[in-house]
């Protein structure tokens, strides 16, 4: 198992490229940044603790195939950005749980996928203490013979009043052999609580490629221009100029921009 402990510091970047088991802490009081970069056919498993009044701002991008799994526990006052950019053009089944264990915790999560062959997601939330917060925002874009299967779930216990729990998920499906499949579920167990989710599943809109395309633009082109937005927001949600502009550049060659 590696362990690291984050401090208040500069982005941290990490590269992954066998199997492993990884262990996240920041401690209390600390404001951290990470960045994972996963790559080759490699499992991943995490446990990430983000202890009372810390903070993780943490981006996996992944171009690998495999498994990624893993808990997240946030204790009081702490809060967890979790980000996934996911990328890769092969296989990957995927599943992340959060414990919102303190009062007042809150997590902020963000994925965004390109999905050409199968992807399995299950994302969970429980919060087990008042005052939590959870948002939760999936987008993915699924091209032809593409899988798209995920269970997005928000759980408040008793207990846990006064916390609110919201989710957003918005696929695109490009092509009408591509099977998408997304389940929001809320689970409530205390009155005192806000929860919502909002799915929207579609095709592109054919008037709007048209109208790229008479403007001079390719199909490709024109599909690229639509699709980037489900995406682009994930290369910017470091504060690190150069990589930025890294993963922004991976982000328009992957979608026909470039």
């Amino acid at each position: 198992m590696k362990k690291m402990v984050l401090k208040d510091a500069s982005l941290q970047k990490m590269v992954i490229d066998a199997d492993m088991q990884l262990d996240i802490e920041v401690n209390p009081d600390e404001n951290a940044s990470l960045y994972i970069y996963m790559e080759k056919d490699v499992n991943v498993k995490y446990q990430i603790h983000v202890h009372e009044n810390a903070s993780l701002n943490l981006l996996i991008w992944n171009e690998s195939q495999g498994m990624l799994s893993g808990e997240s526990f946030c204790e009081r006052n702490a809060q967890l950005s979790f980000n996934l950019g996911e990328l890769q053009e092969k296989d990957m089944k995927q599943k992340h749980l959060i414990h919102l264990c303190g009062e007042e915790s809150r997590l902020n999560l963000k994925s965004a996928n390109i999905i050409k062959n199968t992807k399995t997601y299950e994302i969970v939330c429980l919060h087990e203490a008042p005052h939590t917060y959870s948002n939760m925002e999936n987008y993915a874009i699924v091209y032809e013979n593409g899988t798209f299967e995920m269970i997005d779930t928000g759980k408040i216990v008793k207990g846990a009043y006064g916390s609110e729990s919201h989710q957003t998920s918005r696929a695109l499906i490009l092509d009408e052999h591509a099977r998408c499949n997304i389940t929001p579920e809320l689970l409530i167990d205390e009155n005192d609580v806000q929860a919502s989710h909002a799915t929207t599943m579609g095709q592109i809109d054919e008037n709007q490629l048209y109208y790229l395309e008479t403007r001079g633009l390719t199909q490709k082109q024109a599909l690229g221009l639509i699709t980037i937005g489900y995406l682009m927001p994930m290369a910017h949600v470091l504060e690190d100029e150069a990589l930025n502009l890294e993963l922004s550049t991976i982000i328009e060659k992957k979608v026909g921009l470039s």
